[in-house]
């Protein structure tokens, strides 16, 4: 089948649905099936039938709601890929600006434990970036397989330790396996409240509960995790949490209780979507 041909059809089953990306998902759907990238495919360029069928049928799965990045396989996330799928969280580009602020803190490398890790995409990218030693924790094995996946693509087999566990009640044998102390603590965990879980786009309901639902108000693990987790920190360490929308006010107030002095970081749309303590000395 000629490009063109094929472009067109995978556009129109894209935009017949309602799709307001269409444009760009085509794009990436036909880069994904054909091997062709922008700079390569010419509306004259001849793809083979079966090739052209895998992006037709990609389409017809992305209007039926399966997210894009399920569909591909992988995704981008602060300049570095990782392999994502049925059963763990899609890294968002707001979680972006946590690294950021977690290797503005960094000093010398440093240690870091990510709460909540999902696909591994806070540690990796922290460490990726800034050579620290970085351990992350998450309670689903088969997020935790992705996360495995992706130190490998990532190479970073030797400053990210990937730990199963529970960060709202963690097991002796895990908090074995982690350093005593550390720098800085992130987290990304479940914040959406039921309002929010009734309300979920068709995409988002394809991703795993367990990574999304934080509790009736979305505010159970930050009940737990500041109390639990801040004497794995060091003196004058950090916390750094994102949050939902309008939650960050709330979210400070459990952290200030916790001996914290915090501040709140806004997000790209100048919501607040973060909130960053430092353990009082």
């Amino acid at each position: 089948m000629v490009s063109l041909l094929l472009k067109k059809q995978v556009r129109t089953i894209l935009e017949q649905h309602g799709s307001d990306s269409a444009a760009f998902e085509t794009e990436q759907i036909l880069k994904w099936a054909t091997g062709f990238d922008r700079l390569t495919l010419t509306p004259d360029s001849e793809i083979d039938d079966e090739k052209a069928k895998t992006a037709i049928d990609a389409a017809k799965r992305r209007v039926k709601g399966e997210p894009l990045q399920y569909i591909l396989g992988e995704w981008d996330f602060f300049g570095l890929t990782f392999h994502v799928g049925e059963g763990v969280l899609i890294p968002r580009p707001e979680t972006e600006l946590l690294v950021e602020k977690t290797l503005e803190e960094l000093k010398n490398g440093g240690t870091v434990i990510d709460l909540c890790s999902g696909s591994g995409c806070i540690p990796i990218a922290v460490s990726k970036k800034s050579g620290a030693s970085c351990y992350g924790i998450e309670i689903s094995e088969k997020a935790l397989e992705y996360f495995k996946e992706n130190i490998i693509l990532n190479n970073v087999e030797d400053s990210v330790t990937p730990l199963c566990g529970d960060v709202l009640n963690p097991s002796d044998t895990l908090l074995e396996r982690l350093p005593e102390k550390c720098d800085i603590i992130t987290a990304n965990p479940p914040y959406l409240t039921a309002d929010d879980m009734r309300e979920l786009q068709k995409e988002v309901r394809h991703e795993p509960e367990i990574a999304l639902f934080g509790g009736t108000d979305g505010l159970d693990f930050y009940r737990v995790i500041f109390g639990k987790w801040k004497k794995r920190l060091a003196e004058n360490g950090e916390f750094i949490v994102e949050t939902g929308d309008h939650q960050a006010e709330a979210i400070r107030e459990i952290m200030e209780k916790e001996g914290f002095s915090c501040e709140i970081i806004n997000d790209y749309n100048k919501i607040g979507r973060f909130v960053f303590g430092k353990l009082a000395s």
